[in-house]
């Protein structure tokens, strides 16, 4: 290497540096704290790029974290005359636009949550209140069981660990992963993936192109209503599944390897339509794809009940 290219490339080494000291220099902390309610309702908004919610067994709420010194950390409390504040609201604004900044919300677990950003990483963990989340694109992970969960994203992936008794999870290309169960749950994509496990009372799942897979088990009495135009479904129940099924596809096929029962021809001849009872029947298996094939098969999952 010339003398020229060594002072070229230490330079640029150094420029590097420096840069990566300035951003560590850009960031200001930010918190704040006050007693609430145990069922306090939370607002985050904004350019943040991480936040991780965290419910615990305190009546009250911390946020605190970073963002760049060029953002406007703002927000506060609902001011009452008692010491608990029922409410909170905070938001981050960058001038850029761009997703910058970690925060970590700290609330009761009883609380009802409402976060909303651009592109951002949201996690939530141990809220048995409420969950209201939206981004654009990066993703959302929820563990645990919130009374309600809803989950909006148009590129992000939705991942779900755990048993919300009430469930709305939607996005436009986003994978969606739900595993547990729930008594009341709707998932719906255009193009993403839709992973579904566990046990269920109530479940809905939608596509337009994307794939659906489900693999558990459904409470007799219960439904699992599946709509799709162009995306394949795969589901898998377990071997003691007591369900009416009544399954359709226009011009796709069907694969049935739960039993010996084979579809047969579509109405006037287009696609293939299949109806049998599982076991003593009871539950709903409601089935429709206009292009997508479908495949039934035993599942080898042992499903906990609720």
């Amino acid at each position: 290497m010339s003398s020229f290219a060594a002072r070229r490339a230490l330079a640029i080494a150094c420029i590097g540096l420096l840069a990566v000291a300035s951003s560590a220099r850009s960031q200001q902390a930010v918190e704040s704290r006050r007693a609430v309610t145990p069922t306090v309702s939370v607002r985050v908004s904004g350019t943040f790029a991480e936040l991780h919610i965290r419910g615990w067994a305190k009546d009250s709420v911390v946020i605190s974290g970073s963002v760049p010194n060029d953002a406007h950390f703002a927000g506060g409390f609902l001011a009452t005359a008692a010491t608990a504040s029922p409410g909170a609201k905070f938001y981050v604004e960058s001038p850029t636009g761009v997703p910058a900044g970690t925060l970590e919300l700290r609330v009761p677990a009883g609380a009802r949550v409402w976060a909303k950003a651009g592109s951002a990483t949201i996690d939530a963990e141990g809220v048995t209140g409420g969950l209201d989340l939206n981004v654009i694109g990066g993703s959302v992970h929820v563990t645990g069981t919130p009374r309600e969960l809803t989950v909006e994203a148009m590129d992000g992936t939705i991942t779900v660990d755990g048993s919300p008794p009430w469930a709305r999870l939607k996005t436009a290309s986003g994978d969606i992963t739900l595993g547990g169960g729930s008594e009341d749950a709707a998932v719906t994509t255009v193009s993403g993936q839709l992973r579904i496990s566990g046990r269920y009372e109530r479940v809905r799942l939608s596509s337009v192109t994307g794939p659906v897979a489900f693999d558990g088990d459904v409470v007799r009495g219960g439904s699992l209503d599946v709509d799709t135009h162009s995306g394949t479904i795969d589901l898998r129940f377990t071997p003691k599944l007591s369900a009416d099924f009544d399954i359709a596809t226009i011009s796709g096929r069907i694969d049935n390897a739960f039993n010996k029962r084979a579809p047969i021809a579509g109405r006037e001849g287009r696609g293939q339509e299949l109806g049998f009872t599982a076991g003593n029947g009871g539950a709903r298996i409601y089935i429709r794809s206009f292009k997508g094939n479908v495949k039934l098969s035993q599942s080898s999952i042992k499903i906990a009940t609720f």
